[in-house]
């Protein structure tokens, strides 16, 4: 009888025993504190991939996203009127020279409903003094397509903008198909120079494979801001 009383009140015990043990592992489970969210990589311009939307406002102070545009044909142009193979006068400049001009022509020819923006991520002077210049040169050129502002960078980084000019072609679903030069004359003495955003804007409508896809950008490097805080 003894032996049965013990043997009940050990049980008994082992029983509690791992009550309290199961209580207590789902206390700690309870408690334990929650984990970080894992933050994601900001997002970048790929080729064959969605184009990173952003919103600029142009140098008359209208706001434009490349999401108004969607369904249209994009290009963008990194833009500097101090580079003399961008907006500054001289021979191998794409402006000056109306390589630009006649781009523009050619892609309205293609599609008229192709957006081309002019995009200026020049931030070494101050803002305003950029705006007056990069406005003043295009005026010269009679260019009227849109001029957006990038002072603080973030869009430039965002596309890897490096030169100025650098090309980047969108098509009507807002997929990447092309980044790089603006044609391969970067001196400004081939007649005969291929523009690789005429080039693609062909391929598109057409139904092809764009060909090339990347090609390495010439010109200016891109003036970023140093300390984007205070852009």
């Amino acid at each position: 009888m003894l032996n049965r009383t013990v043997t009940t009140v050990m049980s008994a015990a082992v029983i509690l025993g791992a009550v309290s043990l199961a209580t207590s592992m789902q206390d700690s489970t309870t408690t334990a504190p929650a984990q970080p969210e894992k933050t994601e990589a900001p997002e970048k311009a790929t080729i064959d991939a969605k184009a990173p939307n952003f919103t600029l406002k142009d140098s008359n102070g209208n706001t434009h996203s490349l999401s108004d545009f969607e369904g249209k044909i994009v290009v963008l142009e990194w833009f500097s009127s101090a580079c003399p193979y961008s907006g500054k006068e001289s021979a191998a400049s794409v402006h000056s020279s109306g390589r630009v001009a006649d781009a523009q022509k050619q892609l309205k020819e293609i599609d008229e409903n192709v957006v081309y923006l002019l995009i200026d991520s020049t931030a070494n002077q101050p803002a305003e003094k950029v705006k007056t210049a990069s406005v003043a040169a295009l005026k010269k050129y009679d260019n009227e397509a849109p001029l957006l502002m990038d002072y603080s960078g973030e869009v430039g980084h965002m596309y890897g903008a490096r030169t100025t000019p650098h090309v980047y072609v969108i098509d009507e679903e807002g997929i990447l198909r092309y980044s790089g030069a603006f044609d391969d004359n970067s001196r400004g003495k081939n007649p005969e120079s291929t523009n690789y955003a005429v080039n693609t804007v062909k391929q598109l409508k057409a139904g092809e494979t764009v060909s090339p896809s990347q090609t390495r950008p010439w010109g200016c490097g891109v003036k970023y801001n140093r300390n984007p805080a205070k852009g």
